[in-house]
């Protein structure tokens, strides 16, 4: 009898909350898929989103809105005064920040919204824009997939290829929270075409303070440990004689797996050591001078060399800004607690007097299929 009772309590359940919630149209929504965060000449907030059209009456298939307001939320209000559906923020795939924008240390309490609202995607991706945000979220790519779909495959694949960071609101947050790194985010820049620049760099207050190359994005994250499967560097080697001419001929392209990196983190004289051990099995894929220039240990050596004084170049760098995306801080505050504890509130100052030492162990594993 039980049983039979639980059954139909089931089955009564289940039709009376089949019918909770209000059912909308598709067609009465306008599902946001880029939010955009910028501020015009005389500092106004600007915020701008761009949705997809359902009608197949349209003749545009995307819309895009921008006006000033206050906050992200103020400007739904507004939004839905110019928009025929219902915003919806559940669905947004890329938040557009304008350079603008972070050149203001407060500026991560506008996104306030995005952490407070549970139906905001928390996954989506974060890009810096270096201009204005409407000249990238105006873009209107004919050849090309539709501009949500095209920035958000443009990050992936470079994030597959280690030329880019992985930013989202979730690691976004937890980068300007946590003491111990700081954050840094994929840049883009919009001429003729929407094109990946590299990685903004923001200091501990979230204060951008400079941009990486592609080819520095790829050190750092092999310094950070976060390089995928596919991991390709063209380099020039100095110490081979170039003829001049036409064609560069000591440039050699080389694929590297199976990286293994150890730090060791020490406290002594008064400073934080840190001791990289990197070891990369390579491959050549590409190289323009003749094979017997150099023999396989040389060449073992000079990629070595070069590498090194590109990792240094970037440790430069980054210590000259006082600033950590490669979250060494997180290391010291492991390893070396107690006196961690004394400068983790200005953790960039004492990283820039700290010792980062890189040495590299090359092993060519594959010359390519016919030298």
């Amino acid at each position: 009898m039980k049983r039979w009772f639980l059954v139909i309590l089931f089955f009564f359940l289940a039709a009376i909350l089949s019918s909770c919630g209000r059912n909308i149209p598709l067609e009465d929504l306008a599902i946001s898929l880029i939010l955009g965060v910028d501020l015009d000449e005389e500092d106004n907030l600007i915020i701008s989103e761009s949705s997809p059209v359902f009608n197949k009456d349209a003749k545009k298939k995307i819309e895009t809105y921008e006006l000033k307001a206050k906050t992200i939320r103020d400007s739904r209000r507004n939004f839905d005064t110019l928009t025929p559906g219902a915003i919806t923020a559940g669905k947004i795939q890329v938040l557009l920040i304008g350079k603008r924008v972070l050149e203001h240390e407060d500026w991560f309490y506008v996104l306030d919204t995005i952490y407070r609202n549970p139906t905001f995607s928390v996954n989506s991706r974060v890009i810096v824009v270096d201009g204005p945000v409407s000249d990238v979220i105006h873009y209107e790519p004919e050849d090309k997939p539709q501009l949500p779909l095209l920035l958000k495959e443009v990050i992936d694949k470079n994030i597959d290829r280690s030329r880019t960071v992985l930013a989202t609101p979730q690691t976004l947050h937890r980068q300007m929270y946590e003491k111990g790194i700081t954050p840094s985010i994929s840049e883009l820049k919009n001429g003729q075409e929407v094109e990946l620049a590299g990685v903004s760099l923001l200091d501990q207050n979230g204060k951008y303070v400079d941009t990486l190359s592609m080819k520095e994005s790829t050190l750092l994250i092999i310094l950070k440990d976060k390089q995928t499967e596919e991991l390709t560097l063209s380099i020039p080697l100095p110490s081979l004689e170039n003829e001049g001419g036409i064609f560069n001929r000591n440039e050699l392209s080389i694929d590297l797996s199976r990286i293994k990196s150890k730090v060791k983190t020490k406290y002594n004289q008064d400073k934080f050591h840190f001791n990289y051990k990197i070891h990369m099995t390579a491959n050549i894929v590409e190289q323009l001078f003749p094979s017997d220039t150099v023999n396989e240990n040389e060449l073992e050596k000079m990629i070595e060399h070069e590498l090194k004084s590109r990792f240094e170049g970037l440790i430069k760098k980054i210590q000259e800004n006082k600033i950590d995306p490669i979250g060494l801080g997180i290391y010291a505050r492991a390893y070396q607690y107690e006196q961690y504890k004394k400068v983790e509130d200005h953790w960039g100052e004492a990283l820039a007097e700290a010792n980062i030492d890189v040495s590299l162990d090359i092993d060519i594993k594959s010359m390519g299929a016919i030298n």
